[in-house]
């Protein structure tokens, strides 16, 4: 949720490092004194040896033994950081910061009606709303009905049809993601009959007319399968049985033109303003292929696709209105270029033109209106930048925006004529906009923000890596400084995704609390173009690495923590960063938290959505892929890591992104090899997947429980200026 993560010292001597790390429980931290079972096994691949006596927690069927050492290590955990000193005032801090004011979300415009998600200060979980004459009112509450003890249920996506009359709504239980999507009538806020699914919470339905719509289906698979594999897609008539609907697009399905693998997610995206189709095969990479169609042949049940582009022509994002197919790609220019091609003349990229060049800036996405093309590019900081091309040529408008701010939730209306978007950033809280002809207003959607964020202080700096690269570091602070401070610094690194300056109730607190906090843009994300993702990809991964490990020495450099006050924050792919880099340095950082985080790469082959990851990561059933895979995983660096760091995982029980059994194995190989010497902890959620979906109370408690473990680790509990 957005509301959530959507989020000069000289280094300590080993031996004093070492000493540290005998110091679990002299804090008020202890571990969980019970180790899961041991079952031997042995294997070499690829020349790898792999020690891993722990395997058995990827098995389905001892999924509950799995869950129920997770449970115990979490609830020894929790009972130790709710007695720690402050922390249930860290708590009270945080509510009050988050409920302080509304969070909108998710804003969309249909049929001269607005749509959008808010969670109210009383609330816990976003309702969908509609502003309809200047006035808005409930459309659909997902909580309604529910039993105060049940999974929570929350909305995952939402489109309304192109008339503004039905919203089509995909609701999932539990954190899990998976659900049905149903059809609301919007003058009486009741669903109709049609429910399709299973659908993964991302994908939304994308409306023909206001009566058809394609939709991609999860596969139906066996207790503990991976259901991110064999999706397909579908055409689906509203008032007509589901069995009735006409395959489209899908592994299991014929080819017609574009053949897609099961590992890839086939969509079919439709614009009743275009006589043309576009259909993606994407997948956790940052190009995808693309092919397109006929409208009336999708409508009519029969598709016939031309593919555009393969993976080798590197389309990072793409868009059309009327006959024109406006794409980004990275193949001649790792920053991006912008080309168009005239789909009423020919259905080849060969014949496209060029529209626009990177230049000094990195082109990241475009939104195509009957007026002219919008193109959204990035700085290093991950600050944006938006342009505007009349009728998508010529020379580029700049529009202005707000120094420091990022760009989100950008959608353009179902006529084509407007794009909405939100601003956001360190200091500035959401707040929507609505731009025509490359003019933009205030929408009416303006999230206050707290006076202790505009108080804040937000420094651009770099740090150097092993091999000379420059690395963004955005750091954030309030007041004046006095000295090193807790400190931590978030990563991701992957998939290309930019680092976005972000608003967070939460970091703000810990900010004025007198903490730092920094986020370190390491290859891999996409702050500096598609280049800067490549080179932290795949076996490109320890430069990320590298990256992080220099963030951290620069800030140590520059006052800012000593290794005592520092750690390190990542989440999901950022396991793929965090927990190595600290086994690597741990006299640099004094703490890791990785949440819900791929920690241990080299079983993708076997985990929930892990053969969907190979392109980004590597493919281990190639010997190259699977060496690249070894040098991101936490249980195979672990061998030859000394002690120092604290380490603490979070997982949530129902999470189908990334598998909770990859945290838990680390946790157990880290408790087996050092004992007592040193605190390894495990926090689990059994009502919570990866964070999408989570209630505020959850978010909220298990914010307070990392910063904690922080400050205890930091042995500043409860610290203010």
């Amino acid at each position: 949720m957005r509301w959530g993560w959507m989020l000069a010292a000289t280094l300590l001597p080993v031996a004093a490092l070492a000493q540290l790390g005998t110091q679990v429980g002299g804090n008020g931290l202890t571990n969980f004194p019970t180790l899961p079972a041991v079952e031997p096994f042995t294997e070499t691949v690829f020349g790898v040896a792999i020690d891993d006596p722990y395997r058995w927690m990827e098995r389905a069927n001892r999924r509950d033994a799995l869950a129920a050492w997770v449970n115990a290590s979490s609830a020894h955990t929790t009972g130790e950081l709710a007695a720690l000193p402050q922390r249930e005032a860290l708590f009270k801090e945080l509510e009050a910061a988050s409920r302080a004011n509304a969070a909108h979300m998710n804003v969309q415009e249909a049929g001269g009606r607005l749509f959008f998600e808010v969670v109210a200060p009383d609330r816990n979980i976003p309702v969908l709303m509609v502003r309809e004459g200047g006035h808005d009112r409930l459309l659909l509450d997902p909580m309604a009905g529910v039993a105060a003890d049940a999974p929570p249920r929350a909305i995952s996506a939402y489109t309304p049809s192109p008339d503004g009359k039905r919203v089509a709504i995909h609701v999932a239980d539990g954190g899990g993601e998976t659900g049905m999507i149903r059809f609301y009538d919007v003058a009486t806020g009741t669903p109709g009959p049609d429910a399709l699914g299973p659908v993964w919470g991302e994908f939304r339905v994308s409306w023909i007319d206001d009566d058809t719509v394609t939709y991609t289906r999860l596969a139906a698979t066996a207790a503990g399968g991976d259901q991110m594999r064999g999706m397909s897609s579908w055409l689906h008539r509203l008032g007509t049985p589901v069995a009735e609907d006409k395959p489209l697009l899908g592994p299991d399905l014929p080819a017609n033109g574009f053949a897609v693998l099961p590992s890839q997610f086939p969509i079919v995206v439709t614009d009743p303003t275009t006589p043309w189709v576009v259909a993606l095969a994407t997948n956790a990479r940052a190009e995808y292929p693309v092919a397109v169609g006929r409208l009336a042949d999708v409508r009519a049940g029969r598709p016939r696709w031309t593919q555009l582009a393969t993976y080798d022509d590197r389309v990072n994002t793409a868009d059309v209105v009327g006959d024109t197919f406006y794409y980004v790609t990275s193949r001649t220019d790792p920053k991006g270029e912008l080309r168009a091609l005239d789909l009423g003349k020919a259905t080849s990229l060969a014949a496209s033109r060029r529209v626009l060049p990177a230049g000094n800036r990195v082109i990241d996405g475009i939104a195509a209106t009957t007026g002219g093309l919008y193109v959204t590019t990035t700085l290093p900081s991950g600050a944006s930048g938006l342009l505007f091309l009349p009728r998508g040529a010529g020379i580029p408008r700049a529009v202005a925006l707000p120094a420091g701010l990022g760009i989100t939730d950008l959608s353009v209306t179902p006529d084509r004529r407007a794009i909405t978007f939100a601003l956001a950033g360190f200091r500035q809280n959401w707040t929507y906009y609505r731009a025509v002809d490359g003019r933009m207003a205030p929408l009416g959607i303006a999230d206050e923000t707290l006076p202790a964020a505009r108080a804040r202080t937000v420094v651009d700096e770099y740090a150097t890596s092993a091999d000379g690269t420059r690395v963004p570091l955005t750091i954030v602070y309030a007041g004046a400084r006095h000295g090193p401070a807790p400190t931590v610094i978030d990563a991701y690194g992957s998939y290309g995704q930019i680092g976005r300056p972000t608003y967070s109730t939460s970091w703000t607190v810990w900010n004025a609390r007198g903490g730092v906090y920094a986020d370190c843009h390491v290859r891999g994300g996409g702050e500096l173009g598609e280049g800067w993702h490549r080179d932290g990809n795949v076996a490109n991964k320890p430069r990320a690495h590298e990256d992080l490990i220099a963030c951290g020495e620069r800030l140590v450099q520059l006052g800012y923590a000593t290794p005592k006050t520092l750690g390190i924050f990542g989440a999901s792919a950022g396991g793929l960063l965090i927990p190595p880099v600290a086994l690597k340095r741990p006299d640099l950082f004094a703490a890791a938290v990785t949440r819900v985080g791929i920690v241990n790469a080299t079983r993708l082959a076997v985990a929930n959505n892990g053969p969907n990851q190979y392109g980004e990561m590597g493919d281990p059933g190639n010997a190259e892929g699977f060496r690249a895979l070894a040098a991101q995983d936490s249980t195979l660096l672990l061998r030859q890591a000394r002690g120092g760091t604290s380490y603490l995982f979070t997982v949530g029980l129902n999470d189908r992104r990334v598998d909770p059994w990859m945290s838990a194995k680390l946790a157990a190989m880290m408790r087996a090899k050092w004992g007592d010497r040193q605190l390894v902890a495990i926090r689990s959620d059994g009502n919570a997947g990866h964070g999408i979906g989570s209630t505020r109370d959850q978010s909220l408690q298990e914010r307070a429980d990392i910063f904690a473990f922080f400050l205890n680790r930091f042995g500043a509990p409860g610290f203010v200026r």
